[in-house]
């Protein structure tokens, strides 16, 4: 059950409900999740209140799209790479530069993830 987090400028934020489809996609597809397993958050951010290098590592980024993406382990590295993959080439789609996604995952196990049960 990955968790999905996505930072953005403004003048991205009509695109939110596209960009949650295609991330979601991307996963369903590249992770093979259940296309049930749907969360995540989006925070729209203004001009000046993200940071990043506009060349590293080998880049020529315009803006940002933070991608964090916090997932069970246990996924291979080239499955990740995979669902990486899809997620920038469904953003592309929507007409986000590629150099313009970065995505980080991060993992843990077993007992991380909770939900509270109904009081029996």
């Amino acid at each position: 059950m990955p968790l999905v987090r996505v930072d953005i400028h403004a003048p991205l934020a009509p695109l939110r409900a596209q960009m949650s489809s295609a991330i979601h996609q991307a996963l369903v597809t590249g992770w093979e999740m259940p296309a049930d397993d749907l969360f995540q958050i989006f925070q729209v951010h203004e001009p000046g209140d993200l940071f990043y290098s506009t060349s590293f590592p080998d880049a020529d980024r315009t803006d940002i799209v933070f991608v964090q993406i916090l997932a069970f382990t246990g996924y291979s590295p080239e499955v990740k790479q995979r669902g990486a993959t899809l997620i920038a080439d469904g953003l592309a789609d929507l007409g986000i530069k590629r150099d313009n996604v970065l995505i980080a995952l991060s993992e843990n196990g077993d007992g991380d993830w909770l939900a509270p049960s109904k009081e029996v």
